[in-house]
């Protein structure tokens, strides 16, 4: 079979979608067949918003773009869209060295017989894939080493597989499983390389006496003992865990800078002016020599350690703050990645994408055959509408109560979502009045779909497995992986709370009074730096709609 494919270097992903349909043979190969493998290589280009000349083909990159499509915000289903991934798949392996999306040749006789012998199907299967490259390869059981596992781990990089990464930790784990589960299976061991880069140590690498001092200042910041006076009002759950964790990350930097673990047997210890500026270059390194907004809150926990908790002297109090001066960031507005994130919001389709999809993901729970997917669909419709209409965090919106944060005023539909102060970063309470379609689309959740969740006496509005509510992770999860799906928006909980104040503001310009009292900021201040600017892209539209406007005018005359 002779191909027409350009003379270009495969590895450098030179070769685009458009050579690969151009090069599609057209000898020994049914012309309809032709034309369906070349139809699903443009509408993959068309899925990544680009022109086949402009989508390399190279299998390890493709594939990579490909795990970002979502099919359902495409308007395809996902069996339309996993026949268009196969079809591209066997038209990139005809004219690209690459290996097949499934292997289909067959088990030699001695992998056949191992294969017989596993009883699960959840073991079998991610197996079934390895098996075949070693048959195909002519590597028996025995002959399985370390080497066999990194040729298959470098053979899944050129299919098309939406995670490679993924495919091998499952393989791994049906290896280990299949060692268990039959005596005569190949004992190599394999492990899958942890990517993670763990620097930070636990509290059993340091002495003990470093953690007892560190509890002591904890306790003072939480407040654990009311009759002690603090110069600092108690902090959340949440805030005491995050300072564990810098102090602990703190030393463990030290330890990473040369200093022995064992010296480090108090607080005292870390805020040595030495050890403190020691510590903090670390940090400055790992993020490539620039200061972060994150490095000057660790410096300035360091020095209110060493001024309330240690009531250090004054010349090194004096150091301490000359160096937090040096730390400072500018902190005028969002974040840079935020505002990027943003930017997807100045196109009209997205916002009516993001605000009509509570509705749409009911409609589909209500047509969902599978009760429990079916709930879950509903779950996340309503903490997206919620979100939309009162734009918390998403530890308030997790444990948001129905007996406790859901209040009904009157005997009517209205139902107000109300947070006391103690549950707010702010230490302000807040108090949202959802309006009836969103009251509507919680009751349909709460009269059809909760019942399926949990029991009833759990009172959670965000249920889990247990009679709780459901883990903040699991539900930000839920609600990012559910946006991506049938929006092709990409955000998390929290950029609810710039997204719908970008929004707002794109239609009532200048009005930041009213997105700080419903985001709760304590000074207007806040609320102007971070989203002063955002109203830009809405007025250059208008600005552009009327210069238009006054061309299309003189062109009449």
């Amino acid at each position: 079979m002779s191909y027409n494919l350009p003379s270009r270097d495969h590895q450098t992903g030179e070769i685009t979608l458009a050579d690969a349909i151009a090069a599609l043979p057209n000898a020994d190969m049914p012309e309809r067949r032709r034309q369906e493998i070349a139809s699903a290589l443009r509408t993959v280009a068309r899925a990544l918003q680009r022109p086949p000349e402009r989508v390399p083909a190279e299998p390890r990159q493709l594939s990579a773009r490909l795990k970002e499509i979502a099919p359902d915000a495409l308007g395809i289903s996902l069996r339309r869209w996993n026949n268009i991934r196969s079809l591209a798949r066997t038209g990139l392996g005809l004219v690209l060295k690459m290996s097949p999306g499934r292997n289909v040749n067959l088990l030699s006789d001695s992998w056949d017989a191992l294969s017989n012998r596993l009883q699960s199907p959840w073991v079998r299967t991610p197996l079934s894939r390895f098996m075949r490259f070693c048959s195909a390869a002519g590597i028996e059981p025995s002959a399985v080493n370390e080497s066999t596992f990194d040729e298959f781990r470098a053979r899944l990089d050129t299919t098309l597989v939406r995670d490679p990464n993924a495919v091998f930790r499952q393989m791994v784990r049906a290896w280990r499983s299949a060692q268990d589960a039959v005596e005569e299976w190949p004992r190599v061991a394999v492990t899958v390389p942890d990517r993670r880069k763990r620097w930070t140590l636990g509290w059993p690498a340091f002495p003990p006496s470093l953690k007892t001092d560190c509890d002591a200042w904890l306790n003072r910041l939480a407040g654990c003992d009311p009759f002690e006076e603090v110069p600092i009002r108690p902090v959340r759950a949440s805030t005491v865990k995050r300072r564990e964790w810098q102090i602990r990350a703190f030393a463990s930097a030290l330890v990473l800078r040369g200093r022995e673990p064992g010296t480090l047997t108090s607080l005292a210890a870390l805020i040595e002016i030495d050890n403190f500026k020691e510590g903090l270059r670390l940090f400055i390194d790992r993020s490539g020599g620039k200061r972060t907004g994150s490095i000057r809150e660790l410096a300035c926990i360091l020095t209110a350690i060493a001024r309330n908790h240690l009531q250090v002297d004054k010349v090194t109090l004096s150091e301490m703050a000359k160096i937090n001066r040096r730390l400072e960031v500018d902190r005028g507005g969002l974040a840079e990645k935020n505002r990027a994130r943003l930017r997807q919001f100045d196109d009209p389709d997205n916002v009516i994408a993001l605000l009509s999809l509570p509705e749409k993901l009911m409609r589909i729970a209500a047509r969902n055959r599978k009760a429990h997917a079916g709930a879950l669909q509903a779950q996340t419709a309503t903490a997206i509408a919620i979100l939309l209409m009162a734009p918390i965090r998403i530890s308030n919106l997790s444990e948001l109560d129905l007996e406790r944060d859901l209040i009904r005023p009157g005997r009517g539909k209205q139902l107000h979502i109300v947070l006391a102060a103690e549950q707010v970063k702010g230490q302000a309470p807040l108090e949202y009045p959802l309006p009836p379609p969103t009251v509507d689309l919680v009751e349909q959740y709460l009269e059809k779909f909760c019942p399926r969740l949990a029991s009833p006496r759990c009172t959670a509005l965000f249920r889990g497995r247990g009679e709780g509510a459901k883990a903040s992770n699991t539900l930000r999860q839920q609600i990012s992986d559910t946006l991506h799906k049938y929006t092709r928006i990409k955000m998390n909980p929290h950029l609810f709370r710039h997204a719908t104040a970008k929004i707002f503001l794109d239609q009532n310009p200048g009005q930041h009074e009213v997105v700080r009292r419903v985001l709760g900021h304590k000074s207007i201040n806040t609320t102007t730096s971070f989203y002063t600017g955002l109203e830009t892209a809405a007025a250059v539209r208008h600005f552009g709609a009327a210069i238009l406007k006054m061309r299309h005018k003189n062109n009449d005359r």
